[in-house]
């Protein structure tokens, strides 16, 4: 018992010494710095299902429906008919406007070939004609007058001649003065003399009236002479005129077009709204079609704090709810550069091209996208 009581003291002995004067321990080494763990994260946002391609279709002329040749779920060639409009007055305003092209461009050809050899011969005429006419009316011919004063002269003598003779059988004094020859004679003679006298005059001296009318109709001529002859201004008139009527003419076929309503792609007609008979507004919504084949998912809750870090070819994985067993793949195809409040947040619409198709997803099903960063 002695023995162990010593060696405790021997023992508390040698650690009072160690802690007063010892040496103090080395300092273990450094252990090797491990590599850091990589840590990976995703954003994962809520999404929808829509097709690669639809079109809310609408008329771009007001109407009253005629025909609705589909109906829903139809599958729809590209230019396929899907409803039509009444276009009775479209189809005669058509008509008036080809007809009205039709006689403004027969007009502009007509001016580019220029007058025919026979009808420039015959106006040419006119006015020389028309110019002869007046220039004898202000200084007629000579051996004209001559011959006009003959037969003047001649109208008086036989006047004279006339009266002499009813003088002779005692004149008005006769008692059967109006039954006598003579007389009859007498009374030729004087409207002979007064035609001789008037037409006399009428080369001396014309009327402002006779004047005035000559002096038209060889205006006339001339007009009609250089309308044959169509200057650059004519030309660029009935040029614009032309153009005018084709750009109605264009107008009135373009408005005819859109009493129909057709398929801008193949698809699938997935919404009808009209019914025969019933009147439709410009841009009402009526059609709505989808190309089903190809479905791609639109994201709708990804925020300005997610966006920054995706961009366009981006791997991304989707789920669907209503299918849980369906994991699709895809590519970030598309970001849209416009950021949509909603609910207070601004989010942005990622458009995921998926990999491969699957016959069992419709537009609108719900889906999340997973999108590592």
């Amino acid at each position: 018992m002695k023995k162990t009581f010593a060696l405790g003291v021997l023992i508390l002995l040698a650690l009072g010494l160690g802690a007063c004067g010892a040496p103090a321990i080395p300092t273990p080494k450094a252990m090797p710095t491990l590599p850091a763990i990589k840590v990976t994260s995703k954003v994962i946002a809520e999404a929808r299902v829509v097709p690669a391609r639809s079109a809310a279709l609408g008329f771009q002329v007001a109407g009253v429906v005629a025909e609705v040749p589909v109906a829903v779920g139809a599958r729809v060639d590209k230019g396929t008919t899907l409803a039509a409009l009444d276009a009775r007055q479209l189809e005669l305003q058509l008509v008036q406007a080809e007809a009205n092209l039709a006689a403004a461009q027969a007009k502009l050809n007509q001016l580019k070939r220029g007058p025919s050899a026979e009808d420039l011969a015959a106006a040419q005429q006119a006015v020389k004609s028309a110019q002869t006419a007046y220039d004898k009316l202000l200084k007629p011919d000579a051996n004209e007058l001559a011959l006009l004063k003959t037969d003047l002269d001649k109208a008086q003598a036989a006047l004279k001649q006339a009266q002499f003779a009813y003088d002779a059988v005692g004149g008005d004094s006769n008692p059967n003065a109006g039954m006598l020859p003579q007389r009859l004679q007498l009374q030729n003679a004087w409207l002979d003399y007064q035609k001789a006298l008037t037409t006399y005059n009428s080369k001396v001296n014309p009327s402002d009236a006779q004047v005035q009318q000559a002096l038209s109709a060889l205006q006339s001529a001339k007009s009609a002479l250089a309308k044959l002859t169509p200057t650059p201004e004519d030309l660029a008139a009935a040029e614009a005129n032309a153009n005018a009527a084709k750009a109605a003419r264009d107008l009135a076929a373009e408005q005819l077009s859109r009493a129909k309503l057709t398929a801008p792609f193949a698809g699938t007609v997935v919404a009808v709204d009209l019914k025969v008979g019933e009147p439709v507004a410009i841009g009402t919504p009526v059609v709505r079609l989808a190309d089903l084949s190809t479905m791609q998912v639109e994201t709708t809750d990804l925020t300005e704090i997610n966006i920054v870090n995706i961009k366009e070819g981006d791997a991304a994985t989707v789920t669907f709810d209503a299918i849980p067993e369906l994991e699709l793949t895809g590519k970030v195809a598309s970001i849209k550069g416009f950021g949509e409040n909603r609910q207070g947040d601004i989010v942005y619409t990622l458009v995921v091209k998926l990999d491969q198709q699957d016959e069992r997803l419709r537009w609108n099903m719900t889906a999340k996208v997973s999108i590592a960063k």
